[in-house]
């Protein structure tokens, strides 16, 4: 399957536009990464009407323009200042070749400084450009006392985790060895996709004397995503032994859950629900399960106590939001989307906000829902348009949605993501040479992306175009991310275009352990079917149709090979809805 936005986009700290908020904000802001003095200190008088050029560009939103006026502004002159504010600019514009070349200059005249050092390296990372960036990481590394843990947590947040663990996985320095560096690591191969380079991360870590309790908890977790059921098992129980830390008491319920053992987990939950240390947190996870099962009067039941945890709050509006919209109540599913303004559920639940407006044909007031505010910054517009762009498409009108991601790519020539997007819904416009061109493009400039590899790979697949090709690619995406639920996905839907549908049932059964996921789902469906194993279908439909009820793909599909067979409904409400607010 091709990986959402969602999934790809990675958070950008907010740029300030008419402050000129520097990329310290970021990188510096972590104990012991040392912050470049303030802009306002270092810019020197420049050429106004260069300056004004660039700053009104970038207020226009024409990132590409706005990134190569500062480029050049910085390049002409010797003040740090410039090269940093150019720096900031282009990576908020997601112009990562214009970025390299700013820090690049901001570190020549600041040679000394963490800040350009650390900038140039992400720049590097969400190129792709995984050797450079080893190279100049390694070098940062190797000048004197350096941060490593505070430098790896920026980077993985602000590049991503697939990018940094890539050019980590094979990083050879003393800074790097220490035990919280190698657990830091293992957490970091865990989210990249990696469980085996989790494993032996955790036990390096393990070696040089990280805390027995958290090594085990990362250990568990790995066995579990690789299915090994008695090591994940063994490792959960020494984590969540008497005395462990707070997450590490819910390691068997997280270890269960890997595991597609629902029943269980939900049972060692409720034995940690009455715990005075990890009660509340058991407690959200038994309402999401509950929720994820369509056991909607259990979820609401659960989630209403939720609502005086401060931590619990805004799972439990949205949980209560999205039950009141399946039951209908589109008055009361709007108010408790709208009280998650801010938080960080605020996205999904105006995902679901707008969409119900554009049903109900106020399109207007559904886009202005997903609309940057007036004063965003140059990432949350891009972020604003790819969601709008997105959204359109999910709601029936995929040649809008391009047509305005057409537009923001001439405003941010390059941008990758607005460019992966783009291919995605030129796929749903029926346009399939096109978005097959894009992807190609986009592959070739990041080989070693391998969401993008995966996402050709995968379109050339399910449209049956050079399938020993779209194999390949998968597989390439795979031996780089080998416990991406998406990408095992791709694997068996390239096999079973094959003709291969016996060995393509068992990455799509990881893939749906691993990922309770529609498109997943409705893959493997397909799978089992064709292997005469029916009588399996109908029971994993349900169970997908109860943790993704909303996904036209597996609908679809349930229709066909499991007639009569629905997603659950929440039965109508007997009382008024209970009252909540964050």
């Amino acid at each position: 399957m091709i990986m959402s936005l969602c999934h790809r986009l990675v958070p950008v700290p907010l740029l300030a536009v008419a402050l000129a908020v520097s990329l310290a904000v970021s990188l510096a802001a972590r104990p012991g990464i040392a912050a470049p003095r303030p802009l306002a200190q270092q810019l020197r008088p420049a050429a106004p009407a260069s300056l004004a050029g660039a700053e009104m560009a970038l207020r226009r939103g024409e990132c590409g323009a706005a990134s190569a006026q500062w480029r050049e502004l910085a390049q002409a002159s010797d003040d740090p200042g410039l090269a940093q504010r150019a720096t900031a600019v282009a990576l908020s514009c997601g112009q990562f070749a214009a970025a390299e070349g700013a820090a690049a200059r901001w570190q020549k005249l600041e040679p000394g400084e963490d800040g350009p050092a650390l900038a140039r390296v992400r720049a590097l990372l969400q190129s792709w450009r995984l050797d450079e960036a080893g190279k100049a990481f390694g070098a940062w590394l190797a000048k004197g006392d350096r941060r490593a843990l505070d430098a790896i947590g920026a980077l993985a947040q602000d590049a991503g985790d697939e990018s940094t663990w890539a050019m980590l996985r094979t990083l050879d320095a003393p800074a790097l060895k220490g035990g919280d560096v190698q657990l830091a690591l293992a957490e970091l191969a865990l989210r990249a996709g990696d469980a085996a380079g989790a494993l032996a991360r955790a036990s390096a870590a393990r070696a040089a004397g990280a805390g027995a309790a958290h090594v085990a908890s990362i250990a568990a977790r790995a066995h579990a995503v690789l299915g090994a059921a008695e090591p994940a098992l063994a490792a959960a129980r020494e984590a969540a032994a008497p005395g462990a830390k707070e997450g590490d008491r819910l390691a068997i319920a997280e270890v269960l859950l890997l595991l597609d053992r629902d029943t269980d987990a939900e049972s060692e939950l409720q034995r940690l629900r009455s715990e005075p240390t990890v009660g509340t947190q058991a407690g959200r996870e038994l309402a999401r399960l509950a929720f994820e099962r369509g056991e909607y009067a259990i979820a609401e039941e659960r989630a209403g106590t939720l609502i005086q945890d401060p931590q619990g709050q805004a799972l439990a509006v949205y949980l209560l939001g999205v039950i009141a919209e399946r039951r209908g109540d589109e008055t009361a599913a709007l108010a408790k989307y709208r009280l998650l303004d801010g938080s960080g559920l605020a996205p999904q639940a105006q995902r679901r906000a707008a969409l119900m407006l554009y049903r109900d044909g106020e399109r207007d007031a559904a886009l202005a829902v997903l609309a940057a505010a007036r004063d965003a910054d140059p990432a949350q517009r891009i972020r604003a348009e790819l969601a709008i762009g997105s959204f359109l498409a999910e709601a029936g009108a995929p040649a809008e949605g391009l047509a305005r991601l057409d537009s923001a790519a001439k405003r941010s020539p390059g941008h990758p993501d607005i460019d992966y997007q783009r291919a995605v819904l030129m796929e749903r416009a029926g346009q399939v040479d096109g978005a097959i061109a894009l992807l190609d493009a986009i592959h070739r400039s990041r080989p070693a992306d391998a969401a993008i590899t995966n996402a050709l790979g995968f379109t050339m697949a399910d449209h049956k175009r050079d399938l020993p090709r779209a194999e390949q690619l998968i597989r390439e995406a795979l031996a780089a991310q080998p416990d991406n639920a998406a990408i095992l996905d791709s694997l068996g839907w390239v096999l079973y275009r094959r003709g291969q549908a016996a060995a393509a049932l068992a990455p799509l059964q990881r893939a749906f352990r691993l990922l309770k996921d529609g498109d997943v789902a409705a893959h493997l469906a397909e799978v089992l079917a064709a292997s005469g194993r029916k009588g399996e279908v109908r029971e994993l439909l349900r169970r997908a149709l109860a943790a993704d009820p909303d996904n036209a793909t597996l609908a679809a599909v349930a229709t066909r090979l499991a007639p009569g067979l629905a997603a659950p409904k929440p039965s109508p409400s007997l009382e008024p809805a209970r009252h909540t607010s964050i």
